[in-house]
């Protein structure tokens, strides 16, 4: 089968197209048809050995998420049956033809939602919905900032917001055309990051008051102005892999002492299978509620992977971005 394996990790460009054998599942696994292979920042960073690889050594499979068809069940699997419609977080890869998931990971797809569209269930819709319930933690009324808004993430989390009881959604983005999406799906105020007076843009939203709760991936200048801008009582969510190589200076904990704030990572990888699974019905029945918009209009071919990963690093992307095998 096909597959894009990474041969080290000189950026995008170490991702290669090459022919392997198709995997066989094991006990408790499916083996997936992929209809749509999802890219996330992780897998950009992993291109750079900026991210974990979970123990696999060079050359392996990228792609953590994969949607499609059922095509093989292992021994002891009883929750699919082969021609069902899935989404999942995915071991083997999933940017191929075929890959492995183990069967708890499977997301039934919702009647209607097609397969590029269901890539961004598994990590990014899942992690937005579990971010707000698990580390946000948001008290209404609340306020919140929701850093690259539209990204994978960053637009799930901006129509979540409001599901979770938080009462104004301030939204970052770089670009008119972001920052007019981010404002049809419900954020109070987007603001253009790029622009010098932001972080006054937020305090004038807020009447000066600053934000609730501030949802930060983003490092450097960005990262620094949105931690300022923390409410008294406030919580600050770091999440990303961009931040592993930051640390919090002696300013940052004075502001966290004297305006009783808090501070939470949030890693999807990292919660308990008993959150994920009290989690995942309740984000399945909003989407097919109708109740998220999913956009999923950056697609590529399988062999394209290393430009649709450099497109992804370059930021103009909204919504998600796929390989179609």
């Amino acid at each position: 089968m096909k597959a894009i394996q990474l041969h080290g990790f000189e950026g995008p460009g170490s991702a290669r197209l090459v022919d392997i054998d198709r995997p066989k599942p094991g006990a408790n696994e499916i083996l997936i048809e992929v209809k749509a292979s999802g890219i996330n920042y992780a897998d950009a960073l992993q291109t750079y050995g900026k991210y974990p690889t979970f123990g696999k050594e060079v050359p392996f499979t990228l792609g953590f998420e994969a949607a499609g068809i059922v095509r093989e069940l292992g021994p002891g699997v009883t929750n699919v049956k082969i021609g069902d419609p899935v989404a999942a977080v995915v071991s083997s890869g999933g940017y191929a033809e075929y890959a492995i998931a183990a069967s708890a990971a499977v997301i039934p797809l919702p009647s209607g939602l097609g397969f590029a569209e269901a890539t961004a269930l598994p990590i990014q819709g899942m992690s937005a919905y579990t971010m707000l319930k698990y580390a946000a933690m948001p008290v209404a009324p609340s306020s919140v900032l929701v850093q690259a808004a539209a990204g994978g993430v960053g637009l799930f989390l901006v129509q979540l917001a409001r599901h979770f009881g938080i009462g104004k959604v301030i939204a970052l983005a770089s670009s008119h055309e972001k920052l007019q999406l981010v404002k049809t799906l419900g954020a109070d105020e987007s603001i253009n990051y790029t622009e010098a007076d932001w972080p006054d843009q937020v305090r004038r939203a807020t009447d000066g008051r600053g934000v609730d709760i501030v949802l930060q991936m983003s490092t450097g200048q960005v990262g620094e102005e949105s931690f300022k801008l923390a409410a008294q009582g406030g919580r600050i969510v770091i999440f990303g892999a961009e931040n592993y190589h930051d640390s919090i200076n002696t300013e940052q904990v004075r502001q966290l002492i004297w305006q009783n704030q808090t501070i939470a990572g949030f890693a999807f990888p990292a919660l308990s299978p008993i959150q994920i699974a009290e989690s995942q019905p309740l984000f399945l029945d909003l989407v097919r509620a109708g109740q998220l918009r999913i956009l999923a209009e950056h697609v590529f071919p399988l062999a394209d992977a290393a430009v649709a990963i450099e497109m992804l690093l370059s930021r103009k992307t909204m919504g998600k971005v796929v390989l179609r095998p």
